[in-house]
């Protein structure tokens, strides 16, 4: 195991294909919120003789996944998430997430210049009350 103290630990690679939605959660005591950035994202497999180097760069005995995001660039990852690995809900649906998000008054901290501020099909309707607030966002901050 990888925990030097002791305790249960796993070691795995994950397999490629698998959809879902990957994000980080962030707090902001200034604004006593919650924020997610997060992604519609695919796992992938990667050519052994890359994985076995990418695994070295860390823990080679952690759990691995590789995740390729939908809309965001490397550039925006690198710029935006909140830490240095994300986290992975297989099978997750943009518009479950969005109805979350709205009734727990969670943050939308998803600045990807590639996505659409709505898919039809894939994203929950935006309310009329966000809409009228000037945003999502700017209406969960309503009255905190």
């Amino acid at each position: 195991g990888y925990f030097p103290g002791g305790g249960n630990s796993v070691t795995f690679v994950s397999p490629g294909g698998i959809e879902g939605i990957a994000g980080r959660l962030t707090y902001s005591s200034q604004q006593n919120a919650f924020a997610l950035l997060w992604d519609e994202a695919q796992t992938l497999e990667l050519p052994a003789k890359l994985e076995e180097a990418v695994r070295g760069t860390s823990d080679y005995n952690w759990p691995h996944t590789w995740v390729c995001p939908k809309y965001a660039s490397m550039v925006e990852y690198k710029q935006y998430a909140p830490a240095n690995h994300l986290h992975m809900t297989w099978g997750l649906k943009p518009a479950v997430l969005q109805y979350w998000m709205d009734m727990a008054g969670v943050l939308d901290l998803s600045p990807w210049a590639a996505r659409p501020a709505y898919i039809e099909g894939t994203d929950r309707p935006q309310p009329l009350l966000h809409l009228i607030n000037g945003g999502g966002n700017a209406t969960k901050l309503l009255g905190r």
